[in-house]
């Protein structure tokens, strides 16, 4: 009888990761100023499951820092696409998660790390803050936990939102610290009913950085504001909106707002009427949901886009180079066009690119510096497409936030 080798938690795995602990400690204190506030040391034979918030692609990283043993991130799958990306990230463990939807067989890899007594690092929002709201987080989480039985360690980011907010060119000089919130044993969170364990996980990891009044110093603090807004909030005019310096403005009727160091928004004009962020996206989700499409009309356009077939544990494939548009039947890109009835997943990787599935293929979209691949997700889930018929996407829905 062959006994079945073990993957994870292996004694390649614990070196690896001794050497990338070392590794993100410095990259994470020299580049983001993140300082950890807690560490955990996972004792022999235990498993820990890691919870928390999501602010800065080097999350993974800094939370690496907390902790003695190997944690390894559940990531999106968009991550994957490339034989070497899906080669290294493969060989470190980390569990390839589709977007937005319920995957089985991320399901079966998180189980079986439990299982050979490793760890895992998980963000159940699974999506890097935008706006300071909560994303949907998925309900089955705690019955997953409860199967696991492992410990679970509520983990917080603060000042990532401001240190190195999504839509960025450069970081900004403040604070950046994460910390050990609450640690809930099996005993414990056993006994709790699934909606008030779900709620404490929620009311644990949710962080609100712009109400800290901390300030994060940046001449260009504005840029690039536009990968967000798309929406005139004065003229109501799309894809007017310009970033330039600590403002942004529009480029149709001059509308000017402030992007303030404590993370607000600033106008002298009484129509732009904004102080949050979060403010401004939901405005922008009403005017989507509200907006009147007419047959054959040009919605959105954008230049300079690279069309990619980007399935995971592949090559990416460059299909296409140049202007994109959308009006309410198809997506065109070039020579190709894309029949929106069939689009059945979208979402935003990152600040200015855009995954969706279409036929059973991943596509990616990235576009030039002030990309904004957020209106598309959101227009999306106006028109008629799979997504929107299936509710795939928890995250870019209408609904307000």
């Amino acid at each position: 009888m062959s006994i079945k080798k073990k993957k994870y938690n292996t004694l390649y795995h614990r070196f690896i990761y001794s050497l990338l602990r070392k590794a993100a400690f410095i990259y994470t204190r020299l580049f983001l100023g993140y300082r950890s506030k807690d560490k955990y040391k996972i004792k022999k034979g235990e498993s820990v499951v890691v919870l928390s918030n999501h602010q800065t692609d080097a999350d993974p990283f800094c939370i690496l820092t907390s902790f003695n043993k190997p944690v390894y991130p559940v990531a999106t799958d968009s991550i994957f696409a490339g034989r070497l990306r899906s080669k290294l990230f493969s060989s470190l463990g980390v569990v390839a998660k589709k977007k937005g939807v319920g995957d089985f067989r991320s399901a079966a890899t998180m189980r079986e790390i439990i299982n050979e007594k490793g760890s895992l690092l998980i963000f159940p929002e699974g999506n890097r803050t935008y706006c300071e709201f909560q994303f949907y987080i998925a309900r089955n989480l705690t019955a997953l936990l409860k199967k696991f039985k492992a410990t679970v360690v509520l983990f917080n980011l603060n000042g990532g939102t401001g240190k190195s907010p999504r839509f960025k060119n450069k970081n900004r000089k403040g604070k950046f610290t994460g910390r050990i919130k609450r640690v809930l044993r099996y005993e414990e969170y056993s006994l709790m009913k699934d909606d008030e364990l779900l709620g404490l996980i929620k009311d644990e990891i949710k962080v609100f950085d712009s109400d800290s009044s901390e300030k994060y110093k940046s001449d260009k603090r504005a840029e690039y504001l536009e990968r967000i807004f798309f929406v005139c909030p004065v003229c109501k005019k799309t894809e007017t909106i310009y970033s330039k310096g600590k403002y942004i403005y529009c480029r149709n009727c001059g509308a000017l707002a402030e992007y303030t160091e404590d993370m607000h928004l600033k106008s002298e004009n009484s129509v732009f009427r904004f102080t949050r962020v979060i403010d401004y996206w939901n405005f922008q989700k009403k005017y989507v949901a509200d907006l009147k499409i007419k047959k054959g009309e040009r919605i959105f356009s954008d230049k300079r886009v690279k069309v990619m077939l980007a399935n995971p544990y592949r090559s990416r494939k460059t299909l296409y180079k140049g202007e994109i548009f959308l009006d309410d039947a198809y997506l065109y890109c070039g020579e190709r066009k894309f029949d929106v009835k069939n689009i059945e997943t979208a979402s935003v990787v990152s600040g200015r690119n855009l995954t969706f599935s279409y036929g059973g293929n991943d596509y990616f979209l990235r576009g030039d510096k002030r990309f904004n691949p957020l209106k598309y997700a959101f227009i999306f889930n106006k028109l008629d497409t799979k997504m929107r018929q299936t509710g795939a996407d928890p995250y870019y829905n209408l609904k307000e936030n």
